[in-house]
């Protein structure tokens, strides 16, 4: 297909792509309409309809993919052919040479892709995995296991002048941006010069998300310490029993303060079993992180690559 039929998305695609994106029956946090709008700028999505399946295009740290499995329609395996015809035209408009791949592919669509794979003789192969926790674990935090989640969520309990309240953009959106502006502020002095791309894209993603959270329907709390806000944490429904965090950012220099909102956070989504905190973006870091907050399932998400 021309590129010139590739389309944006933008905040009138949002019904489609829950239409689509619907079909999946286990979805990882990443197949929604919002992480798919919040990332469309940082990662520059196009989107296209090909034998009635959505199919969703972007740029991922130095070529174009396919971004999550084409789904909704028919004939997968000629659409991820032509899926890939467009994912080498992009990076052949810039000078890319490299394999097409399609990334994220959920483990609930993982026997059709490698059949696929299979069939062409392309490469299929572990991608990432979404970290999901049992709801109530998290604020209950019993047990050895939690003992250090625990105490640092309770010693900002105990030492700070605090208080939960929903978040509401006309209450909070101008301080909830201010804050996240601190937050880069503070990254920014720590990190190393070839991690800036991704600060500067989840700073964006981050603001996204606060300005545009009525159009999504985002929810979640924030946090105020002194009556000034100093955390934020939002989310979604991804599945009848599980929901997904988003954002989460709190003032730097509070200590237990990330441990404590991630707790109210999961406190306010109570009446779903699960919470998907998503993947870990292949940092390190945030794996550890992740890791140690024990989740229930590890969700494992698949690439399939053109040879």
């Amino acid at each position: 297909m021309p590129l010139s039929e590739l389309r944006k998305v933008t905040l009138s695609d949002r019904e489609t792509f829950h239409k689509f994106f619907a079909a999946v029956k286990e979805p990882l946090a990443d197949t929604t309409f919002t992480m798919r709008f919040i990332w469309a700028e940082p990662l520059k999505h196009t989107w296209a309809i090909i034998n009635g399946n959505l199919c969703v295009f972007g740029f991922l740290k130095d070529k174009y993919v396919v971004w999550g499995p084409p789904v909704g329609g028919t004939k997968q395996g000629e659409t991820l052919g032509s899926c890939f015809d467009v994912v080498e035209k992009l990076n052949g408009d810039k000078g890319i040479n490299a394999n097409p791949v399609a990334i994220y592919i959920p483990e609930c669509l993982k026997g059709n892709y490698e059949a696929i794979a299979t069939e062409k003789g392309w490469a299929f192969d572990y991608w990432t995995q979404d970290y999901v926790y049992a709801t109530k674990e998290l604020i209950e935090l019993k047990g050895k296991n939690f003992d250090s989640k625990r105490n640092k969520a309770n010693f900002f309990a105990k030492n700070y002048d605090y208080k939960i309240e929903e978040f509401s953009f006309d209450s909070h959106a101008n301080d909830c941006l201010k804050l996240i502006g601190l937050w880069r502020e503070q990254k920014d002095d720590v990190i190393s010069d070839s991690w800036r791309y991704e600060l500067e894209a989840e700073t964006e993603v981050a603001r996204t998300v606060v300005e545009f959270s009525g159009e999504l329907d985002v929810k979640g709390i924030v946090l105020k310490v002194e009556g000034t806000v100093a955390g934020i944490s939002l989310g979604e429904q991804l599945a009848p029993n599980m929901c997904s965090n988003i954002i989460e950012k709190t003032k730097p220099a509070l200590n237990g303060a990330s441990e404590f909102i991630f707790r109210e956070f999961a406190r306010y989504w109570s009446s779903y079993e699960l919470l998907n905190a998503q993947d870990d973006f292949g940092v390190d870091y945030l794996k550890r992180v992740k890791l140690s907050y024990h989740p229930a399932r590890l969700l494992k998400s698949y690439c399939l690559e053109k040879r």
